[in-house]
């Protein structure tokens, strides 16, 4: 069963908003997805539904939601001969969703960020390309779009965005040391506006920019970040930072 959450939840490509009307149950199929394979605690399902406040009948209310869960995906998984609660299990101390690696965009997701990364470090710049290419395009949008983030699922959900700069950043990396230095030109200047405090955006900017040829632009790159950083938060770029900008203005 293929298991979506790099956007709106899917399950075999279909939107489980077109699945699942009530937004609760669908909190609860977040958090199974998010940990696919291992047991998440009835603790934790309550307290992402309902918070500090959950009422008297929240356990009695889960287990409603887990058959509709089941039900659901029964329904999905009749034609490969799986029941629902072959795929969603009571397992102690909670319910656990089975799920292929394979078919689960977040664990394709990560592998083939880890394998991008490691070929950036072993000097294979084209490989790393081609991996992080690959792994960023998974992406269909905001992680889990099309449900209220509870106190559990919110921090999750910053910890995916926050994943996808990085392999942004190491995609870039890797353009830039096969001296395609204008092609991601057009990328950086959105990625510094939209991430203004970003520090590893601006210093490929500001490379990308020297390197092209830009001087004028690359040191106005780095005044915009130290003036945005001064304003904002009273504090002054990092020695990387301004080491690459002498090492700009030496040419």
């Amino acid at each position: 069963m293929e298991c979506g959450i790099l956007g709106p939840l899917t399950i075999n490509g279909i939107e489980v908003s077109e699945l699942l009307t009530a937004p609760k149950p669908r909190n609860v199929l977040a958090m199974l997805m998010v940990e696919p394979n291992r047991a998440v605690s009835t603790t934790a399902l309550i307290q992402e539904l309902w918070d500090e406040r959950p009422p008297r009948s929240a356990l009695t209310t889960l287990q409603t939601y887990i058959l509709q869960l089941r039900r659901m995906l029964g329904e999905i998984g009749q034609s490969q001969g799986r029941l629902g609660r072959d795929v969603l299990v009571t397992r102690v101390p909670g319910y656990l969703l089975r799920a292929n690696p394979a078919q689960h965009d977040l664990r394709q997701y990560e592998q083939l960020v880890a394998l991008g990364q490691k070929a950036l470090a072993q000097g294979a710049p084209a490989r790393a390309s081609e991996l992080l290419t690959k792994a960023l395009g998974m992406w269909r949008g905001e992680p889990m779009s099309d449900i209220r983030h509870g106190p559990l699922l919110a921090p999750q959900v910053r910890r995916l965005e926050e994943s996808r700069l990085v392999a942004t950043e190491l995609r870039i990396e890797a353009e830039m040391q096969l001296g395609r230095h204008h092609e991601v030109l057009s990328d950086l200047a959105v990625l510094v506006a939209n991430n203004p405090m970003h520090e590893g955006f601006r210093a490929q900017h500001m490379l990308a920019l020297f390197r092209a040829g830009r001087l004028s632009a690359a040191l106005d790159s780095f005044h915009q970040f130290r003036h945005t950083l001064v304003s904002d938060l009273g504090l002054e770029p990092s020695t990387r930072l301004r080491d690459l900008h002498h090492a700009i203005l030496a040419s």
